[in-house]
């Protein structure tokens, strides 16, 4: 997703170089929204990548940081709402507590 809307934001850019007068502005603003959200986009895609690693290598830190991401994922409608709530409940779950050497509670 942070790639697409980073090819929109260049796009926009571009329009605001090549367009008449009067429409410079609004899309130099459209172009710099597009490119934060492309940021953030790929910056929160980095940090699911980074835990992804350290889950694969079954670290505990990795575990508590999988479950912030979930519950931040759960407002993000529909994907992250399964998604977040399926990671949640794999991650509490006594199995999984017993591979990342937590005690089952």
């Amino acid at each position: 997703m942070g790639a697409s809307v980073l090819a929109f934001a260049v796009s926009a850019a571009s329009l605001a170089v090549t367009s008449g007068a009067g429409t410079e502005v609004a899309a130099g603003v459209t172009a710099a929204m597009l490119g934060l959200v492309a940021l953030a986009a790929l910056t929160w895609g980095g940090v699911h990548y980074y835990c992804a690693r350290g889950l694969r290598a079954h670290r505990p830190g990795a575990r508590a940081l999988a479950l912030a991401l979930g519950m931040f994922n759960l407002p993000l409608l529909p994907l992250g709402t399964g998604l977040g709530g399926y990671t949640l409940w794999v991650l509490l779950s006594d199995e999984t507590r017993g591979l990342f050497g937590t005690d089952a509670a």
